[in-house]
């Protein structure tokens, strides 16, 4: 087989391209930072108690699963650009859901449309993002996490700040949403054509197209479940130590309030430092070992850590294990992004398995906590991060090599992928079959044409 990627990114397009996924990343997590701060304003503006607001974080973790799923439809329908042109600035703008809703019921229903649109976003952008790197031919997609991660900072320090002036939840959700969308839109027509990763472009009919049934039942590979068992593990650690770090250093080892925020603080800063030179790492190191070294150090530090059992260890464990797990995840999804003609479908499966490790491994602390220790239940991810290293292998990118034109540099639009292990295509015509004709390497304009 074949495999045919229109790269449709001169240099010049391609740095326009990456700076419109930087900043689709960033608002992402701008968006993210602001209403996480404002849930206590939220809670208190509405009422709730515990298991109330426990139903509308049900909405959340709902949405994001079916969004999910209509990301890794839609994407591959209509090219990630035309997904985020829409879904980016719907996702900024669902912010005067939480900001107007007035009741429980409204609540849960604007977080769900929330989380649902940022799933399609997190497809789209992750999807993008890989044609970006595929482009540019070399690691890009820890930079594009690591501009979640600021993002996410940024939003949390400015509704601290709101929250600490008194300004009240609806202005401020309101006037992040109306700045955020001017960005949105700016940021996604720096982004490459859509006809870069549709399965057919221009919206022609054929086989090549993927059908909506397909994308949202079909694409459980071996390979794909390999990435999102993964992606569970990473997620699951990567969500309790956020959830628990600080009740950990506080209850667990007798910190104070400062030094157990202190935890949370260097975990997180360590993670966003991580995933900053990730790509440098990954470059230097090759993804495979990037992945089994950062987590053999994620894993090991952070139960070296547990056993030790004192606030300083603990501090510098949560400081290493953020550092190890900060390139590991971008590592998979890049993986995921990789596989022949399906990457909208291959993320959003592998994101999908990944974010319900994030969503379980919070209450699986909690439960494993009553009947043994904190300590002991925190071990649990430690080791799954550590036992990760072994399927390290499956994050290696296919064997591949490009054929160019004569005098074609990379990144050239038409640049054209091919499998080097693969037959070659019998004898066709294109508007016979739609199936590539041997030398389409030495004719690339026939790319419009016929992409397999």
């Amino acid at each position: 087989m074949v495999v045919v990627k229109l790269l449709a990114g001169r240099p010049a397009q391609l740095r326009r391209a990456r700076l419109g996924v930087a900043l689709t990343f960033l608002v992402t997590g701008v968006v993210f930072g602001t209403w996480a701060t404002r849930l206590p304003a939220i809670k208190q503006a509405l009422e709730l108690n515990e298991g109330g607001l426990g139903i509308a974080l049900m909405g959340l973790n709902a949405g994001a699963v079916v969004g999910l799923q209509l990301g890794g439809a839609l994407v591959p329908r209509f090219g990630s650009r035309a997904a985020l042109r829409v879904a980016l600035p719907g996702y900024v703008a669902a912010l005067a859901g939480p900001a107007l809703a007035g009741d429980l019921a409204t609540l849960t229903l604007a977080l769900f449309t929330l989380a649902a649109v940022n799933s399609v976003v997190d497809v789209a952008m992750n999807a993008h993002g890989v044609v970006v790197e595929h482009g540019l031919g070399r690691p890009a997609m820890s930079g594009f996490h690591a501009m979640y991660s600021l993002g996410g900072t940024a939003g949390a320090a400015v509704g601290a700040l709101a929250a600490a002036a008194g300004l009240g939840r609806t202005p401020h959700l309101l006037l992040v949403a109306v700045a955020g969308v001017a960005v949105a839109v700016w940021a996604t027509g720096l982004l490459l054509p859509s006809r870069a990763d549709t399965a057919v472009p221009g919206g022609r009919s054929g086989r090549c197209r993927t059908t909506l049934v397909t994308a949202l039942v079909g694409g459980w590979s071996s390979r794909i479940l390999a990435l999102g068992a993964l992606g569970f593990c990473l997620l699951l650690a990567e969500g309790s130590a956020y959830d628990w770090a600080a009740v950990y250093l506080r209850d667990g080892v007798g910190a104070t309030a400062g030094i157990a925020a202190a935890g949370v603080a260097a975990f997180s800063a360590a993670m966003t430092a991580g995933r900053l030179a990730g790509d440098r790492v990954a470059a230097r190191l090759g993804p495979v070992t990037a992945f089994r070294s950062g987590t053999l150090l994620a894993g090991a530090s952070f139960g070296a850590a547990l056993l030790v059992g004192t606030p300083a260890a603990g501090l510098v464990g949560l400081g290493l294990f953020g550092a190890g797990l900060s390139l590991t995840f971008p590592l998979a999804i890049s993986a995921a992004g990789h596989l022949d003609g399906r990457a909208a479908v291959a993320v959003a499966r592998v994101s999908t398995l990944g974010y319900l490790g994030a969503f379980a491994g919070p209450g699986l602390i909690g439960v494993l906590a009553g009947p043994f220790s904190l300590a002991a239940a925190l071990a649990v991810p430690a080791v799954l991060v550590a036992g990760t290293a072994l399927a390290a292998p499956a994050v290696a990118p296919p064997s591949a090599a490009t054929a160019l034109p004569s005098g074609m540099p990379p990144g050239h639009v038409g640049a054209v992928t091919r499998r080097v292990d693969a037959p070659p295509p019998p004898p066709a015509a294109c508007a016979a079959d739609r199936r590539c004709p041997p030398d389409l390497h030495r004719t690339p304009a026939a790319v419009e044409d016929c992409l397999c």
